[in-house]
């Protein structure tokens, strides 16, 4: 998926989450495998967690890194 696919998936984050999930290759990471259950059964809670772990390891906030995504948007 390009940049500017992502960019437009994002207005309509069902038909995200669809491609993402038929993405063979992005299927095959069990962390993202395990983030798209989690996403399916409304499991919110436990997306979070697996945001702030991941965060964690990186040294970084989940707050810190949206914000960095925004930027590079151009969003504030």
């Amino acid at each position: 998926m390009n940049p500017f696919q992502m960019i437009g998936a994002m207005k309509n984050p069902q038909a995200f989450m669809q491609q993402m999930m038929n993405n063979s290759q992005i299927m095959q990471n069990p962390m993202a495998k395990n983030a798209m259950e989690m996403y399916q059964k409304g499991d919110t809670k436990g997306l979070q967690t697996m945001a702030e772990n991941l965060a964690k390891e990186r040294g970084t906030t989940v707050d810190d890194i949206k914000s960095e995504i925004m930027a590079q948007f151009g969003i504030k």
